[in-house]
């Protein structure tokens, strides 16, 4: 009875005690040679590199990063050298079991240095992925996404309430304002016009306009106006905007979006 309260009291005394699992990480091959190594990195893993002597490892840091310092366990045993991000590592000895600790000015990196009779399992490139510049990236480009839909999103509703008189060889599929920006949309592969403000005595405008849409057809001027002129060649069209408001509408944020707001910096 005693040996197995014993027994019991060891087996739930084990189930407390925990065994720290060692951060030690293998790169993975290339598909295409098996000498080729990726490993994404981690500030928490000790990285492992297959060495052999007569053998040079080059390790390739990410696009920028600088070299500080480094460190082996035994210096005696590795030739090392350094070029911007491009490390290169190569045993001078047998037996050349060490660590190498390397320092940047963005990141340190942990290596263990396990030396290898066999030259087919040596390591010769060893490339870092970095999870964070992929995480940076996106948020980056939610970020652009989010201020091209803003500058696409109409301080009113769109209108279509445009006329046309004049040669229409040259007329547009469609005109529209969002009350600040007036679009002319063209067919595809044809021949862009030049477009005139004209004011109310007459008198022709050429006024700056930017090319947008998939396939540069749309036409985007910053301002809306009751009468247009597109010329091209001698061929001329007149546009007019049926729903012109001379009021116009106050601009609040900045920029051509009521969902974007500009802000000069060292404003407060």
């Amino acid at each position: 009875m005693k040996k197995l309260a014993f027994i019991v009291l060891l087996s739930s005394f084990s189930s407390l005690y925990t065994v720290p699992v060692q951060a030690l990480k293998s790169p993975s091959n290339s598909q295409y040679d098996h000498r080729i190594r990726y490993i994404t990195y981690n500030e928490a893993d000790v990285v492992q590199i297959e060495t052999v002597l007569g053998v040079a490892t080059h390790i390739i840091l990410e696009k920028g990063e600088q070299y500080i310092t480094h460190a082996f366990g035994d210096s005696e045993a590795y030739a090392f050298a350094h070029k911007g991000r491009h490390i290169f590592i190569k045993p001078k000895a047998e037996l050349a079991n060490t660590n190498l600790i390397i320092v940047t000015d963005k990141r340190s990196y942990k290596f263990r240095l396990q030396f290898r009779n066999d030259r087919a399992g040596s390591t010769y490139e060893l490339a870092f992925h970095y999870p964070d510049l992929n995480n940076d990236k996106s948020e980056a480009n939610e970020q652009r996404l989010a201020i091209e839909r803003g500058f696409h999103q109409s301080v009113k509703g769109y209108n279509l309430s445009y006329t046309m008189s004049g040669n229409q060889d040259i007329a547009p599929i469609n005109v529209w304002d969002n009350g600040r920006i007036t679009y002319f949309k063209f067919s595809a592969n044809t021949d862009m016009p030049s477009i005139y403000v004209v004011d109310a005595e007459g008198n022709e405008s050429l006024i700056p306009r930017t090319v947008i849409g998939s396939s540069n057809d749309i036409i985007a001027v910053h301002k809306v106006n009751p009468k247009w002129l597109i010329r091209l060649g001698q061929r001329a069209l007149a546009v007019f905007n049926e729903a012109y408001d001379p009021n116009g509408i106050p601009n609040t944020t900045g920029t051509v979006s009521s969902v974007v707001y500009r802000i000069n910096k060292g404003e407060k």
